[in-house]
């Protein structure tokens, strides 16, 4: 059985003493070290969220940057690349100019040679009709 007499009150004095001791060198430093701890956690999750907010702004301006490269990367190829096409269709078009005029001249070649080669023809036709007759007539 419980007796109610002067021990139950130093017991219950002896206990709250030794719960303040407990609690000014043990629960307030562990409070103490906790609430840093937090705080540091809190300053480093801080710092971390920072850099990665820097890190993917700058991603992002890489690949802005990259995109406006492959941009001008593409539009300088089609520009070569119509340079190119123009520069072929004028050659081509002086290929066959160039072609054009060497059949010309050599059509002409052709019809002055006929027409030298017609004219020394006609004048030996004399010629071969008296040849032809001499050999038809014996």
């Amino acid at each position: 059985m419980i007796n109610i007499d002067i021990t139950l009150l130093i017991q219950l004095v002896n206990f709250l003493v030794a719960l303040a001791i407990i609690n000014y060198l043990i629960i307030r430093p562990v409070r103490g070290v906790i609430a840093r701890r937090r705080a540091q956690n809190d300053e480093l999750r801080g710092s971390a969220d920072t850099i990665r907010s820097e890190a993917d702004l700058k991603m992002e301006g890489y690949t802005a940057r990259i995109a406006k490269a492959r941009a001008e990367v593409a539009a300088a190829r089609e520009s070569i690349k119509a340079n190119a096409e123009q520069t072929a269709q004028a050659r081509m078009h002086a290929a066959g100019e160039e072609a054009r005029a060497i059949q010309r001249a050599a059509a002409d070649r052709v019809k002055a040679e006929s027409a030298e080669a017609q004219r020394e023809l006609d004048g030996r036709v004399g010629e071969f009709v008296q040849v032809a007759l001499k050999s038809m007539l014996g």
